[in-house]
């Protein structure tokens, strides 16, 4: 431990009072703390190094000046940042502020900035920010999604930097994630609503073309239904940006189908309100008359009239495990490389059988 000998108490006691004018630099919180720069650095990047008593006075020493410590010249000389990388496809959605936020209060528990790079779902533009995030020389990154060029994941690991996927488990075992399984909550939305009796089930999903996560809800929904012997009719299948309109416009599309399905699953919750929002503009009464399920289960799911059946997604779970794995990976300790979350779906009052919708339409 250092510095805690009388001598430096006395050295703290006669610099207790800020001195003016001058900016306030490592040397003079150094002298009001009554001990050397380098016990000031320790005490402010390895803390458990300094003795109470030493990090006390460097803190009080710190709080009297509004001392700023300079991170570029730290990290230039521990070759740590202390912050790292989060890529997310879009602000719009709320269950990715639920993600960002877990990752947000992980690290900094542990002394970590984090810098969020939004990509829109492009992927050209999510390769310059990726670019954009080394060069600021981030510890490490959190990423959402796998699909991404190698020439992405070559560049993040020739600069030896750690990473963790989310939103999505990885095939490529050398690809660490934290996720779900899209294609097993998918499974559990579709297998409702046949086990309710639904046989002509329709589904509006992201663009597959720019998201790994929509792609998967695809191909288990078409899957799902190849396995109890249903058609996937492909007009009534709808690709759309996510967003409350787009939701309505492919749902609008579907109600004047020569022969309407009797449900829909809509691979988020977005997509699923602006669907609801259609149908009540249509005069079609859910879930008398459609059955609907979302994706995500957001906090304003279950305020909807009626209450949206939903897949409930461990979000802020993700976002928790992603970022303690990447810190460990950052430490260079060994760990899981690959975690799988479980969903729920959660029933509510959007889906009914079609029976009970037939009844309905004939009254």
């Amino acid at each position: 431990m250092a510095d805690s000998n009388p001598k430096a108490k006395r050295r703290a006691k006669r610099s207790s009072r800020p001195r003016p004018g001058g900016s306030v630099t490592i040397h003079r919180i150094a002298a009001e703390a009554g001990v050397s720069t380098a016990t000031v650095s320790r005490a402010l990047n390895q803390p458990e190094k300094v003795s109470a008593e030493a990090r006390e006075r460097v803190q009080a020493a710190i709080k009297r000046n509004h001392y700023i410590l300079d991170g570029f010249a730290v990290g230039l000389a521990s070759r740590r940042s202390r912050t790292i990388g989060l890529l997310i496809p879009t602000i719009t959605n709320s269950i990715y502020a639920s993600s960002t936020q877990a990752v947000q209060r992980v690290a900094q528990q542990n002394g970590y900035s984090v810098l969020v790079g939004v990509s829109e779902f492009s992927p050209s533009r999510e390769e310059v920010l990726i670019q954009k995030l080394l060069e600021r020389r981030v510890d490490g990154l959190v990423l959402t999604g796998e699909a991404r060029s190698a020439a992405a994941y070559e560049k993040i690991k020739r600069n030896g930097v750690p990473f963790v996927v989310t939103w999505q488990l990885t095939a490529d075992p050398a690809l660490p994630s934290v996720s779900f399984d899209n294609r097993k909550a998918t499974f559990a939305a579709v297998e409702h609503l046949i086990a309710l009796g639904h046989r002509r089930i329709g589904l509006i999903c992201g663009r597959t073309d720019v998201n790994d996560r929509a792609l998967a809800r695809r191909e288990a929904f078409e899957a799902c239904m190849a396995r109890h012997g249903l058609p996937v009719s492909a007009d009534l299948v709808f690709e759309r940006d996510f967003e409350f309109v787009e939701g309505r416009s492919a749902m609008h599309a579907i109600l004047r189908h020569r022969s309407r399905p009797t449900a829909v699953f809509c691979a988020n919750d977005i997509q699923a309100i602006g669907a609801m929002y259609e149908c009540q503009e249509a005069g079609v009464k859910v879930p008398e008359q459609m059955s609907i399920v979302g994706f995500d289960d957001l906090p304003i799911s279950q305020y909807m009239h009626p209450q949206l059946t939903t897949v409930r997604v461990p979000a802020d779970d993700m976002g928790k495990r992603a970022t303690e794995m990447l810190l460990a990976a950052i430490e260079g300790k060994p760990g899981d490389q690959r975690v799988e979350l479980t969903t729920d779906l959660v029933v509510r009052r959007s889906t009914a059988t079609p029976k009970r919708q037939n009844r309905a339409s004939a009254s």
